[in-house]
């Protein structure tokens, strides 16, 4: 099937689908197994003990093995297409359902940095899909990794949100306060602070001119990256690039922590079920960052009363106001660099 360079849907696409396909046929032949709203039972958070220290980086399938799975990957994107029309639902090409309560992720974003961040997520201990196989695809450079993975049930949290109870939403609050609390406790296997992925290779995000840098030996370094497509095209006036320059370099005033973050930190990537958190998903961006990263990223847009932002402020994003401002101003001086 061919690609297309849409925007990347949620992981585990919707499941309250009005099968439209199946109406006429007696439901009671269709086992519940081959429908698109079918789930395995999923990992809860407090299931099992939450790991204390990160878990070791999966060791991943040889290149040889990859690029055949990557090949029967191809025929379940064509078979997903003909599968949703028997369904009667849309085709998405990037997240394509398949019975069974699978998932094919093939998106612009993916990677193996991906495989191996939410791989430790599950070790961890973590609400994240199983992922039972990945395949690369050197003919798709944009796209090279498809990984399939359980479909998670729930919706997204921003479905839901303004028809949550208060006791609902305090416990969505809690349980993300504890991954987040639980994984920036971890130490930096070796100790040191380079700034980079699961695997030690570069890290990838749309906030950072053109989309990835690393692995970087220290703060300084991924600081120079940030500041590197800094331009004053933008601003009508001298004195205002000037100042809002002044702003953003007070980021560079200040050694941060580096720990363990997940890097999209979205509404849109937590699944919620009867008031619990079922997944966090899209770890793509997770890596090693300064301690800021988590909280500024989703911060450096939408108004202070958005009922999301307010939730990331109180889960420690208040303790960054200096950070975000700076954030906020290089948004400003290098937006061209990093916007799709």
């Amino acid at each position: 099937m061919a690609r297309s360079d849409a925007k990347k849907q949620n992981d585990v696409g919707e499941v309250n689908i009005d099968l439209v396909g199946l109406e006429d046929r007696p439901r009671y032949l269709v086992p519940k197994i081959l429908l698109p709203t079918f789930t395995w039972p999923h990992q809860v958070l407090g299931s099992v003990d939450l790991a204390s220290t990160i878990p070791p980086a999966p060791r991943l399938l040889p290149p040889t093995i990859r690029r055949a799975v990557g090949f029967v990957h191809d025929y379940l994107q064509t078979f997903s297409y003909h599968y949703c029309r028997w369904c009667g639902i849309p085709f998405d090409n990037q997240i394509a359902a398949l019975p069974f309560g699978l998932v094919l992720k093939w998106s612009d974003g993916t990677r193996l940095e991906e495989v191996a961040a939410t791989m430790i997520a599950r070790a961890a201990g973590f609400p994240v899909p199983k992922i039972l196989s990945y395949g690369d695809h050197p003919d798709t450079p944009h796209a090279p990794v498809s990984i399939l993975m359980t479909r998670i049930p729930g919706k997204e949290l921003g479905e839901l949100y303004e028809k949550m109870t208060d006791n609902e939403r305090e416990s969505v609050f809690a349980e993300l306060q504890c991954i987040l609390q639980v994984m920036r406790r971890w130490e930096r296997p070796g100790g040191n602070n380079q700034i980079c992925s699961v695997l030690g290779t570069a890290i990838r995000s749309v906030r950072i001119p053109n989309h990835a840098v690393g692995p970087c030996e220290s703060e300084a370094e991924f600081n120079n990256h940030l500041f590197s497509t800094v331009s004053s095209h933008s601003f009508t006036t001298r004195e205002e690039f000037e100042e809002t320059v002044r702003i953003a370099e007070k980021i560079r005033k200040s050694q941060h922590p580096i720990v363990f973050t997940h890097g999209d930190l979205k509404h849109h990537n937590v699944m919620v079920l009867d008031g619990h958190i079922s997944a966090f998903l899209d770890w793509e961006s997770a890596g090693w960052y300064p301690d800021y990263w988590e909280f500024t990223t989703p911060l450096r847009y939408g108004p202070k009363d958005f009922w999301w932002n307010a939730m990331v402020r109180r889960l420690g994003g208040e303790n960054y106001v200096t950070e975000l401002e700076s954030e906020k101003a290089l948004v400003a001086l290098t937006v061209d660099s990093w916007v799709w």
